[in-house]
C-alpha cells in the first residue's frame, strides 16, 4: 500500500447558491435527432439522496425541477476518489483500504474580494478545517476585521457514508445560500439599506470596506495597479450607478458566500503514516440561468487548450473534428439566441440613442472616443434573423459544403480590430475580458478551420459527440477525460462545460486570474500586462513597469495588439485609434491565447521576458531589440498543473490547477461584490447564455422578433431596453433582498413553468 495512488475528481467541482433544502437532481443534456438546432433536451438520471447518517440512496426523477417555491435548490457536487489499477482509473471502495486506514478531509477555501479591493489582509475571509466522520464540516469563513463571533456560511462539506450498494469513497461540497453580510452599525451612523442584510449578517466591524472608493485620494497611489476590469464591481451607496455620479463608487460594505479553494482527501495507515492523498478544487457560484443552453466559450475550452495545446492531433479522426466543428457552431446558435441583437448591434431603440444603451459598440465607443458605428446596417439586424445565420453555418458545415464561414473566424489577435470588417467577425457583439471583441480559443479555431478543410470529403453523417453523461475510460494519463468529467449523481451544471472562461469576468470564477503568475518572479493584473508586484529576487523592481513581449525562439508573443479602425473621412482607411488615456493605441489580448504557445511548449523552462524599462501606466508600443527602453529577464514559465503533494503523481498526468498559480480565494476574487451586482452590472454581450438578456422571444406579424428583457418585472412581450433607472426593470435592491424569486430560469428561451411572471 506504500504505492497507493489515488485521484479525486472532478479536478474542478462548481457548486451553486440555493437555499433550499433539496439540492437539484442530476441531469445531462440530450439532442432531438428530428431538430438538431432545437433547445437541448434536460434529460434526468439516477439521483443520490444523502440519508442522515450519511449513507445514499438513489432514485431517478420524473423531472428536473430548479426551484422549491421561493427558493432556489442547490447544486452541491459529489467529489469521487479513484486508485490506479494499471492503465486506468477505478472507484476507490472500503475493499481496497488496509485494515484499520482512515479516511479524513481537509478544506480550505476563501473570499478574496474585499481584500483584492482594500489590499488589506485583515479583510481576506477564509475557512479551513478537516472532518474524518461522516457529519457535515460547516465551512465558517472569518475574517480579523469580523465580529468575534461573525462569519460567513460558506456551506458544508460532508464524507459519505460508503455502504455495500454504494461502498466508493466519496464528498459532497453543499455550496452557501447565496446570503449578503455587510457591517455592523457604527455609533453615531446610521444604516439605510433596510432589510437587505438581516441583523445576524451584520458581520464587518472594522476595516475600510465601507465607504471604500478606488477613485479617493487614498488609493489613488494604488488605484492603477488595484483596480478590477470592469471596475467598481461592487454594492455603492448610491441608488444611481457610478457613472450618473462621475465614475464615484462608495462601497455599503457588503460580502457575499462565494468562496472557491481546495478539498483533500487523505488516506492514513494505522500507524500514523500517510498512504496517499489527491486533492481537487472547488467553488461556489451562482445559478446556473439558462441550465439548457451552453455558453460559445467554456472554462472545459480553455483546459482543454493548455492540456492539448492550441492546435490539433495530426491523427486526429475527421469525423470527431467535424464533430467538435459542429458542437461550436451550435453554441454560437445557443448564445446568440440570448440577445437582442437590435439593441447590441448599437441600434436606436424605442426612441432611446443607442449611447444611452448597453452595448459592445457603447464600449467601443466610449473606450476610443469616437462616434458609435452600429456594427452590422442597423436595417438588416433582428434576433431571429441573425439566428437563421448562425443555422446556415450550422448547416453547411454538418452537410459537408461551402466553406466560406472559416474566414469569418475571429483571430485572438484581432480583437481591437474596429473596422466594420473585423468586427463583423464571428462571434460578433460580444466583448471579452478585456474589453475588446470576443474570439474563441486558438484550438477552437484550429477545429473549425480543418473542419471547414475537410469539407466535401464525405457526405456521411458525422458521428455525434460523446454524450455529456458518457463516462470514458479514465486513464492516468487522458488528462482531458478527467477535467470533462461527471461524477455520479451530478448535474451537468456543476461542470466547467457549465461555466464561461477567460475570455470573460465570469460568474463562477474569474478564470483570469489563474495566468497571472505563470511567469516565475512576477504577479500580473488579471487583464493586462501591468506587474503588480515583483519578487525581492529579482534582478530588477519591476513593479508598476509592463510585460511587452516573451521570445520563444525568433518569434516575439505580444501581450497587446494595436486597436484600429475606420478614418471618419474614409471608411476604407485603417487608423490607430488613440486617446489620451491611451496614447499608443493599444489594447490588452486575453491571456488563456496570448499564452497559449508559452504554456504549449516551455512548462518548467526558461524563457526570455521583456519588460518596459520604467514604470508605465498606459500601454506602450512594443519594438523588438529596443534595449534602451527594455529590460529583459530569463524566467522560469509555472507548470499549470502540479500534483498537489500527492506523492509519486507527476506534473505531467495532474489535473490540479496549480496552487502557485491562484491560491484558495484568487479564482473568485476578481468578481462583483455581492454576486447579485453581476447581473444587474454587466449586460449579455459579456456571456449572454449566463447572463440572458432576450426571452421569450417569438416572430411578430412583421417578421421581426419580440420579446422580454430577462430583468423586467412583469413580462409583456414588449422588450425594456436596460436602464438602470427604469422602474419596470428589477434594481439593485430588489436583487439583494429577493433574488431566488426574480431570477427566473430559462427553459428553451422561455420562462421556466412556475416562474413567477409579474416579478412580485
Amino acid at each position: 500500500m506504500s504505492n497507493l495512488k489515488i485521484r479525486l475528481l472532478p479536478p474542478v467541482a462548481i457548486g451553486r447558491f440555493g437555499s433550499s433544502q433539496k439540492p437539484v437532481e442530476s441531469f445531462t443534456l440530450g439532442d432531438d435527432p428530428d431538430d438538431p438546432l432545437g433547445y437541448r433536451k434536460i434529460l434526468p438520471e439516477p439521483t443520490f439522496e444523502v440519508a442522515a447518517d450519511g449513507s445514499l440512496s438513489q432514485s431517478t426523477p420524473d423531472t428536473i425541477t430548479f426551484r422549491d417555491g421561493d427558493h432556489i435548490r442547490p447544486v452541491a457536487p459529489f467529489l469521487e476518489v479513484f486508485i490506479h489499477d494499471g492503465d486506468t482509473l477505478r472507484p476507490l471502495s472500503t475493499d481496497d483500504l488496509p485494515a484499520g486506514a482512515e479516511v479524513s478531509w481537509s478544506v480550505e477555501v476563501a473570499n478574496h474580494k474585499v481584500f483584492r479591493r482594500t489590499n488589506d489582509p485583515k479583510d481576506k475571509v477564509a475557512f479551513k478545517g478537516t472532518c474524518k466522520g461522516h457529519d457535515p464540516l460547516v465551512l465558517r469563513g472569518k475574517a480579523p476585521n469580523f465580529t468575534p463571533d461573525g462569519f460567513i456560511d460558506f456551506g458544508r462539506v460532508r464524507y459519505i457514508r460508503p455502504t455495500k450498494d454504494f461502498p466508493q469513497i466519496r464528498a459532497r461540497f453543499t455550496p452557501g445560500a447565496g446570503r449578503i453580510y455587510g457591517p455592523v452599525a457604527e455609533e453615531g451612523k446610521d444604516i439605510t439599506d433596510g432589510d437587505v442584510v438581516s441583523a445576524d449578517q451584520r458581520i464587518y466591524a472594522k476595516g475600510n470596506w465601507v465607504g471604500f472608493d478606488a477613485d479617493d485620494d487614498a488609493f489613488k497611489e494604488l488605484g492603477y495597479y488595484n483596480e478590477t476590469l470592469p471596475p467598481s464591481l461592487y454594492a455603492i451607496s448610491s441608488p444611481a450607478p457610478s457613472w450618473l455620479n462621475n465614475n464615484i463608487a462608495v462601497s455599503r460594505g457588503y460580502f457575499d458566500d462565494s468562496c472557491d479553494g481546495f478539498i483533500t482527501v487523505k488516506i492514513t495507515a494505522a500507524d500514523g503514516s500517510t498512504l496517499a492523498a489527491s486533492t481537487a478544487r472547488i467553488c461556489a457560484g451562482p445559478p446556473d440561468i439558462a441550465p439548457d443552453a451552453i455558453f460559445l466559450r467554456t472554462l472545459t475550452d480553455d483546459l482543454e487548450q493548455v492540456l492539448e495545446g492550441p492546435g490539433l492531433a495530426d491523427d486526429e479522426a475527421p469525423e470527431m473534428t467535424r464533430a467538435r466543428a459542429i458542437d461550436i457552431v451550435r453554441r454560437a446558435f445557443e448564445t446568440v439566441r440570448f440577445m437582442n441583437l437590435t439593441v447590441m448591434n448599437g441600434n436606436d431603440f424605442k426612441g432611446r440613442s443607442a449611447l444611452t444603451l448597453d452595448s459592445m459598440p457603447q464600449e467601443e465607443s466610449a473606450d476610443t472616443e469616437r462616434a458609435l458605428r452600429p456594427v452590422m446596417p442597423p436595417q438588416t439586424v433582428d434576433t431571429l434573423a441573425i439566428s437563421q445565420l448562425h443555422a446556415q453555418v450550422y448547416a453547411a458545415l454538418k452537410g459537408g459544403s461551402e466553406a466560406w464561414f472559416a474566414n469569418v473566424i475571429r483571430r485572438p489577435d484581432e480583437v481591437s480590430d474596429f473596422t466594420d470588417h473585423g468586427r463583423r467577425k464571428m462571434p460578433a457583439m460580444m466583448c471579452g475580458a478585456d474589453n475588446g471583441y470576443l474570439a474563441l480559443t486558438h484550438r477552437q479555431i484550429a477545429t473549425i478551420e480543418r473542419a471547414a478543410a475537410l469539407l466535401g470529403y464525405s457526405n456521411a453523417e458525422p458521428e455525434p459527440l460523446p454524450a455529456s453523461d458518457d463516462k470514458p475510460l479514465l486513464q492516468p494519463k487522458n488528462r482531458t477525460a478527467m477535467i470533462s468529467y461527471k461524477p455520479q449523481g451530478n448535474p451537468i451544471s456543476s461542470t466547467p462545460s457549465s461555466s464561461v472562461a477567460n475570455c470573460c469576468p465570469g460568474l463562477e470564477m474569474d478564470f483570469r486570474a489563474v495566468w497571472r503568475r505563470l511567469f516565475t518572479g512576477v504577479t500580473l493584473r488579471e487583464y493586462d500586462n501591468l506587474v503588480v508586484t515583483c519578487d525581492a529576487s529579482l534582478d530588477f523592481n519591476l513593479t508598476g513597469h509592463r510585460l511587452m513581449a516573451v521570445k520563444l525562439g525568433k518569434k516575439y508573443i505580444q501581450f497587446t495588439a494595436p486597436i484600429v479602425g475606420p478614418a471618419p473621412s474614409d471608411p476604407k482607411n485603417m487608423i490607430l485609434q488613440t486617446t489620451d488615456m491611451n496614447p499608443a493605441g493599444r489594447a490588452p489580448l486575453e491571456w488563456s491565447n496570448a499564452l497559449a504557445p508559452v504554456i504549449a511548449g516551455y512548462q518548467g523552462k526558461t524563457v526570455r521576458c521583456i519588460f518596459t524599462r520604467e514604470p508605465a501606466k498606459e500601454y506602450q508600443v512594443f519594438t523588438p531589440g529596443d534595449r534602451r527602453n527594455q529590460i529583459v529577464m530569463e524566467l522560469e514559465v509555472r507548470h499549470f498543473f502540479d500534483d498537489g503533494d500527492q506523492g509519486d503523481i507527476g506534473v505531467d498526468e495532474s489535473v490540479l490547477i496549480s496552487r502557485a498559480l491562484a491560491d484558495a480565494g484568487e479564482l473568485t476574487q476578481g468578481l462583483c461584490s455581492p454576486w447579485q451586482n453581476d447581473y444587474r452590472e454587466c449586460s449579455c454581450y459579456y456571456w449572454a447564455s449566463a447572463r440572458p438578456d432576450f426571452v421569450n422571444a417569438e416572430m411578430g406579424p412583421d417578421g421581426l422578433s419580440s420579446g422580454d428583457n430577462w430583468l423586467q418585472r412583469r413580462r409583456t412581450g414588449d422588450y425594456v431596453p436596460d436602464d438602470y433607472v427604469d422602474s419596470r426593470l428589477i434594481d439593485y435592491d430588489d436583487l439583494f433582498r429577493r433574488w431566488e424569486i426574480l431570477l427566473r430560469f430559462q427553459i428553451s428561451g422561455c420562462d421556466a413553468p412556475g416562474e413567477s411572471q409579474d416579478g412580485k
